[in-house]
């Protein structure tokens, strides 16, 4: 599926999602027929309920506490990876500004398919994005229902283009709850989503150590060409590895530079021999194929002028690819591990974070309560609130201009 396909596919979902809205805005039979198939319907989002309500289940002590101390080693290790990014970004971007140089790279990118994100790892993604989700609801409905908190309802839909999950847990009953039973349930989604994470992690060694034999390299690679320069004007496909030209293996910046620069000041002809990269269709994934091509480059006394020793070729010199014999299955997997352990750790960190929709969120408003220090609760989240969006933002604004 081309680019373009694929973002008209994403397009068409978000269109459907609000059409789906403002009919049953406006329909109320249309409403009821959604309501019978338990399909809720807010804008840009569709959930299907799935679950009834479900009570208590009696647990031992040591099982809830157990899981509370777990939930809470969770949740001070999430929260001290987001502030520390926090605190680490807020110092280099001060540094930086004062000195009158440009922002330094953002931690936090907003995930936008096509615009932050490649569309060859979206699949991928939504898969981790979803498996994680799941988890972590299913999370916060089993402690709730080993603490005594029944669960109203439960289901899975899709915001925009990204899948969801809830729980519905009695709000009276959670309300009326002890504190440790609160700091349980809400910390428990954090917890699930590290553990998968880690879990993650530890199979991705697993995969790597197969990986690691199909690699091929040190490459030259050709990432791209500059269309109005020699190598440009000669139709040049990249991505390829650059094996030799006029007959001299390129290993190395400075053998490129030295074969370049032997005729600086006059009409010059390189013969470039290049062997294709096949591209695996996710992760950036690359194979090295047995297909080469040759190409002579002509670059003239002008192009001298124009360019200098340069004939338009992007390069990544020591760069390491996989051969034309690696599996599928294990870039495959390779790929949905990675994603699985980036997606789920941050989903930990986030949802630890005092962002007053999320876990930790609730969490110091429920703890602030017991102290009656509401005022305070204000100050925290609004403060975390602002200096993410702040990060967020610069992140945004980084990748466009990217």
């Amino acid at each position: 599926m081309s680019r373009e396909m694929a973002l008209a596919a994403l397009m068409a979902l978000v269109i459907a999602e609000l059409l789906l809205y403002y009919l049953s805005r406006s329909s109320q039979s249309f409403k009821e027929k959604l309501s019978k198939l338990k399909l809720i319907v807010e804008p840009g989002v569709l959930m299907v309920d799935l679950g009834k309500r479900v009570k208590p289940r009696s647990a031992g002590e040591h099982v809830r506490y157990s899981l509370l101390a777990l939930s809470v080693v969770s949740l001070v290790i999430s929260l001290y990876m987001f502030y520390s990014t926090i605190a680490s970004y807020m110092m280099e971007l001060f540094s930086s500004l004062s000195s009158g140089g440009p922002a330094p790279q953002s931690p936090m990118v907003p995930v936008i398919p096509g615009i932050t994100l490649g569309l060859d790892i979206l699949i991928p993604l939504l898969i981790s994005v979803g498996m994680g989700l799941v988890v972590h609801e299913l999370f916060h409905m089993l402690t709730a229902i080993i603490n005594g908190i029944p669960v109203e309802s439960w289901g899975v839909g899709i915001a925009l283009i990204f899948p969801v999950a809830y729980v519905r847990v009695s709000e009276v009953e959670f309300s009326h709850s002890k504190l440790n039973a609160k700091v349980s349930v809400l910390c428990a989604g954090i917890m699930a989503n590290l553990a998968l994470g880690l879990v993650s992690l530890g199979f991705l060694g697993l995969v790597a150590q197969p990986l690691t034999t199909y690699l091929e390299g040190p490459h030259m690679l050709i990432l791209g060409v500059e269309p109005n320069m020699p190598a440009g004007r000669v139709g040049m496909k990249t991505p390829a590895i650059l094996e030799d030209i006029n007959g001299n293996a390129i290993d190395s910046l400075d053998k490129l530079r030295k074969v370049l620069n032997t005729t600086p000041s006059e009409t010059a002809v390189f013969k470039f021999r290049v062997r294709a990269l096949v591209e695996v269709g996710f992760c950036g994934y690359y194979r090295a194929s047995e297909e080469v091509s040759e190409y002579l480059v002509l670059r003239s006394s002008e192009d001298v002028e124009k360019y200098g020793y340069r004939v338009g070729v992007v390069v990544a010199p020591s760069a390491y690819v996989y051969s034309s014999e690696t599996p599928i299955y294990l870039l495959y997997s390779s790929c949905q591990l990675q994603l699985l352990y980036i997606v789920n750790v941050s989903l930990a960190i986030i949802n630890s974070a005092p962002l007053i929709v999320t876990d930790g969120g609730r969490l110091i408003s429920e703890l602030l309560k017991k102290v009656r220090a509401e005022k305070l609760d204000r100050v925290i989240q609004w403060t975390t609130i602002v200096l993410t969006a702040l990060i967020v933002s610069i992140g945004l604004v980084q990748s466009l201009y990217r």
